[in-house]
């Protein structure tokens, strides 16, 4: 597998050979407490199909608060005494076996791990007396440093839906020194970002100035205030660095963890991820409740009380759901025009706003391109003459099926569009094109790059 990097307008990501990585996540933080060998590579399987290319997971498991935690073979992390941090890595089937067996067989379908170290827990548990300090973080993270230092499909997220204060600064640095060491030299590093709690960013947690952040993240969250995720890129713009959403609203999660509330859908799912890549996030997480904690049966809650969001088919079902299944159309979108040249461009539109009810009307651009995105199929009112041409090639894009269509040619002017159909999950981009025969070459270039 190739190894990523940060593009040099500090805005994307990309493959070492120069072609552009789009993020597109899952999230299956009990990937490694909670599957089988089989069930693992039939999960990769799936979300390789569907074009997911990163699996968000957590070492040392997000729900089971103990470290006798073990995984589904009965291995634990550590040997006992755990305060001498010693790595259960014991023959086949051990914690860590499994561990590099996952990471090995998601190589062959192209997925990218983004490993949290540990859960917020471990952080914050008054009775953790082993995971505190920095010279615990740096043990730990040399461990992984050294490891996985020739495994080229990982990216560390530190963090772990955590809410930094000021005791946890020095063990997040000892983690990032360790697994600096520990990997070596610049051949063998990683990119790394930071997973914050809900409603926040890894800058508002940490700082916009740490330097084992390779990129940033927000959590938008799960409750009726995480509408319009990209409202979070504030705080990271400006830092130099590319950034993301993720963990937005997760599809079949129940808003605010109240059962009565409304069931987050696949039409909250599409309007978050093209809100925030036409905002200029460097790729979009998916989630599903049922899936990242690996729910096997109708109301298992594993710990979630009667929040109502853990209940639902199992995840095996859950895979197929329709917010999962649409996602990769945006992939598609978004690596089909020149990539690295786009950005937010919502002076386009001359009648957005950020009303619940209407829906928010994005708009992103490359030189010579733009993408408009209406929630609801609202009419798009679009100044067309900031797209340099001799005229303008309008086309509707189906975030729900992939197709797209071309409307008409018209000079660079004001204009109108009203899309096929209009209400509730009825979402639609628009694609304005100019002079679009001047780059027809490149483009045909970009999706070679898509293809490999």
């Amino acid at each position: 597998m190739r190894k990523l990097k940060v593009h040099e307008n500090g805005s994307y990501l990309m493959y070492d050979d120069g072609s552009p990585f789009f993020y597109m996540g899952d999230t299956a933080w009990e990937l490694f407490d909670r599957l089988s060998r089989e069930e693992a590579e039939y999960y990769f399987s799936v979300r390789a199909k569907q074009g997911f290319n990163v699996i968000q997971c957590s070492l040392f498991g997000s729900l089971n608060y103990t470290l006798d935690a073990c995984n589904k073979y009965g291995r634990k992390c550590l040997k006992e005494p755990y305060e001498d941090l010693v790595f259960d890595t014991d023959g086949p089937n051990s914690y860590w076996d499994f561990v590099d067996w996952c990471i090995q067989c998601g190589q062959k379908y192209g997925l990218y791990f983004a490993i949290i170290p540990m859960w917020n827990y471990r952080y914050n548990s008054p009775d953790n007396t082993i995971f505190t300090g920095y010279e615990a973080g740096y043990t730990y993270g040399k461990f992984l440093g050294e490891r996985y230092r020739d495994y080229e499909n990982i990216i560390w997220m530190h963090g772990g839906d955590v809410r930094v204060s000021g005791h946890m600064h020095p063990i997040f640095q000892g983690l990032a020194d360790g697994i600096h060491d520990g990997e070596g030299d610049m051949e063998h590093r990683h990119l790394a970002t930071f997973h914050p709690g809900g409603l926040s960013t890894s800058v508002g947690q940490l700082g916009g100035d740490k330097d084992y952040v390779d990129f940033h993240s927000s959590q938008s969250s799960h409750t009726v205030n995480s509408y319009h995720p990209y409202r979070f890129f504030d705080e990271m713009k400006g830092t130099g660095k590319p950034f993301l959403d993720t963990e937005p609203q997760y599809e079949d999660h129940v808003a605010n963890y109240i059962r009565i509330f409304k069931r987050f859908d696949e039409t909250d799912v599409r309007r978050n991820a093209y809100e925030c890549v036409l905002a200029g996030a460097c790729g979009h997480t998916y989630g599903n409740p049922i899936i990242c904690f690996f729910i096997y049966e109708l109301n298992e809650t594993n710990g979630f009380g009667d929040a109502g969001d853990l209940t639902g088919p199992g995840w095996m079902d859950a895979l197929y759901h329709p917010g999962a299944e649409s996602l990769k159309h945006l992939v598609k979108l978004r690596l089909s025009r020149p990539y690295f040249d786009f950005r937010p461009a919502q002076e386009m539109v001359l009648n957005s706003d950020d009303d619940l009810l209407f829906g928010h009307i994005a708009a992103g651009r490359g030189d010579k391109y733009a993408f408009i995105y209406t929630p609801y199929g609202r009419e798009i009112q679009v100044d067309c003459s900031c797209l340099d041409g001799e005229f303008i090639r309008a086309s509707w894009f189906n975030p729900r099926t992939g197709e797209e269509t071309v409307i008409c040619d018209i000079s660079p002017r004001k204009a109108v569009f009203v899309p096929e159909t209009r209400g509730q999950g009825q979402d639609w981009v628009l694609i304005l094109e100019a002079d679009r025969h001047e780059w027809n070459m490149e483009e045909q270039e970009w999706e070679k790059a898509d293809k490999n």
